[in-house]
């Protein structure tokens, strides 16, 4: 949809090193052999199973399959635009309000879209890829899941926790 309007970009990946953590970016899929990490010489390999048919459909650098898609857009610069509108307000009969609405919209349809890996740990971002079917939109109950996950790993207790289970992404079958 935006990607005729704009030149395409590269695809990348940003993720952490499985070594140190620092952040990396690499293009995706990757030059061979790939480059290790410049901070503690770990070596970086991202996984081509994660596309499908050309789109993503798991994370290239843990390879889970449960990813999301969100507008690739700095929160920073919308807050700026409201706050300035919000400034200028009194002094413009509040039509900067109405400016900075078009703005926002503006940026929102020229803003690409990246793709976000929900494990804690790597919350690797994908750009310049499509979609594949099973990425949708954020679902703060899946984000809570891994952040719990997360959590349990971080105390020492490894696996899901049996009365919260996994997370469906699938409504629940009904009785009969």
């Amino acid at each position: 949809m935006s990607s005729s309007r704009r030149p395409a970009r590269p695809s990348r990946v940003e993720f952490p090193c499985p070594g140190c953590r620092a952040r990396l970016e690499r293009p995706f899929p990757g030059v061979e052999p790939p480059p290790a990490c410049a901070t503690c010489g770990a070596a970086v390999t991202l996984r081509a199973t994660a596309l499908l048919d050309g789109a993503v459909a798991g994370c290239p650098a843990c390879g889970h399959e449960m990813l999301y898609r969100q507008k690739d857009f700095r929160q920073a610069i919308g807050c700026l635009v409201v706050l300035a509108a919000a400034l200028l307000a009194p002094f413009t009969y509040y039509l900067s309000l109405v400016a900075a609405a078009l703005v926002d919209l503006a940026l929102y349809h020229l803003a690409g879209d990246v793709i976000i890996c929900y494990r804690v740990p790597c919350r690797a971002h994908v750009r310049g890829l499509p979609a594949g079917p099973k990425v949708g939109a954020f679902d703060l109950s899946i984000h809570d899941y891994h952040r719990m996950l997360a959590r349990r790993e971080v105390e020492g207790l490894g696996g899901v926790d049996e009365r919260t289970g996994p997370p469906r992404d699938a409504p629940p079958a009904r009785p009969g």
